[in-house]
C-alpha cells in the first residue's frame, strides 16, 4: 500500500496533496498517539530522561515523513524517510528499556513494538520504491539542464549540430538523420576545445614540420563519439566507416593499431583510402554511418 501511495504521490499530485493523506504518515501518527498515552498514564511519566527520549523518537517519525514530503524532491524525501525509519528503530530500543524498568506490561510492550515494527517496514518499502524510481519530484518537474535541452532538441531535428566536436568548416551539419540511420559529415582531428590539431607543428609558411598520427587518431575518434552521442546514437552502433589518410604508406600501421583498440568489438565495415590532402593540415578524416 505504501508503494501504491508513493506512485500516486509522484504520478497524480491531484490525488495526494497533503502528507496527511499518506498511509505511512497516518500509521506513524497513530503510533505517536499511543506512545504519548503511555507517557501520561504509566510510571514512565516520572522517568524524565527516558520519557523525553521516547517522546522525541515517536514524534520524529511522522514529522520527518511530513518534512520529506514537503521538500518536493525524491532524493530529499528518501533522506527524511531514512531518518524516520531510524527513529522507529530507536523507539523500539527505548520500548525495551520501558519493559526492563517495569513501566509497561508485556502485553502493551508487544502491541507497541509490533506497531513500531510495522511502521518501520512500511517506511522501508517506501524508500525501496523511491530508490528505483526515475521520478525526481515536483521541485524538479520542469527543470532541465542546458545540455539535456540541447540533446532533446537534437533528437527532434533531422540535422545535428553540437559544441562537443570541432566546428564544421562550411555550411553543413555534424550529422543528419534519415529514418533509423545517422550519416556523419567528414570528421577530422581538430580539437573541439581550441580547434588545434594535436601533435602538429607548422613552419612560418604554414607547411607541416611534423605531425602525430596516433594523437590525431585519438582526437578524430573523440569527435566522432561526441557527434554520435549528441545525435542519440553511440559508438557501438557504427555500421560503416570510410577513412581518409594523407600518407597511407607511413601512417597506416599506426592508424590501424589505434583503430583496432577503438573498434575491437564493433565490427563495422571499413574502407581506407589515401587522398592528396584534406581541407586543413590534418592527416586523417572519417566518414561514418551509424544506426540510432
Amino acid at each position: 500500500m505504501a508503494i501504491e501511495l508513493c506512485y500516486i504521490y509522484f504520478e497524480i499530485m491531484s490525488t495526494i496533496k497533503k502528507f496527511t493523506d499518506l498511509e505511512v504518515w497516518q500509521l506513524s501518527n497513530e503510533l505517536e498517539k499511543k506512545i504519548f498515552s503511555i507517557l501520561q498514564t504509566t510510571t514512565l511519566s516520572k522517568d524524565f530522561a527516558l520519557k523525553d527520549q521516547i517522546n522525541k523518537s515517536a514524534g520524529s517519525i511522522p514529522d520527518n515523513i511530513a518534512e520529506g514530503f514537503g521538500r518536493g524532491g525524491r532524493l530529499e524525501f528518501i533522506q527524511f524517510l531514512s531518518i524516520a525509519r531510524a527513529s522507529s528503530s530507536e523507539l523500539q530500543s527505548q520500548l525495551i528499556r520501558c519493559l526492563n524498568r517495569n513501566h509497561i506490561s508485556k502485553e502493551l510492550y508487544d502491541e507497541l513494538f509490533e506497531l513500531t515494527d510495522k511502521t518501520g517496514a512500511k517506511i522501508g518499502a517506501f524508500i525501496k520504491y523511491l530508490n528505483g524510481s526515475e521520478k525526481t519530484g515536483t521541485k524538479f518537474q520542469n527543470r532541465v539542464s542546458p545540455n539535456e535541452k540541447r540533446e532533446t532538441e537534437n533528437e527532434k531535428r533531422e540535422t545535428i549540430h553540437t559544441e562537443t566536436a570541432a566546428k564544421p568548416l562550411g555550411a553543413y551539419p555534424h550529422a543528419r538523420k534519415a529514418g533509423n540511420l545517422l550519416f556523419l559529415s567528414g570528421i577530422g582531428s581538430r580539437q573541439a576545445s581550441d580547434n588545434k590539431i594535436p601533435g602538429l607543428e607548422l613552419d612560418a609558411e604554414g607547411k607541416i614540420i611534423k605531425y602525430d598520427i596516433e594523437a590525431e587518431c585519438h582526437s578524430v575518434f573523440a569527435n566522432v563519439k561526441a557527434v554520435l552521442e549528441a545525435s542519440g546514437s553511440s559508438w557501438d552502433k557504427i555500421v560503416d566507416v570510410t577513412v581518409f589518410l594523407t600518407n597511407m604508406k607511413n601512417d597506416f600501421p599506426a592508424y590501424n593499431k589505434v583503430y583496432g583498440e577503438y573498434f575491437k568489438d564493433v565490427e563495422a565495415c571499413r574502407t581506407t583510402v589515401e587522398v592528396k590532402s584534406l581541407p586543413t593540415p590534418i592527416a586523417i578524416e572519417l566518414k561514418v554511418i551509424a544506426t540510432i
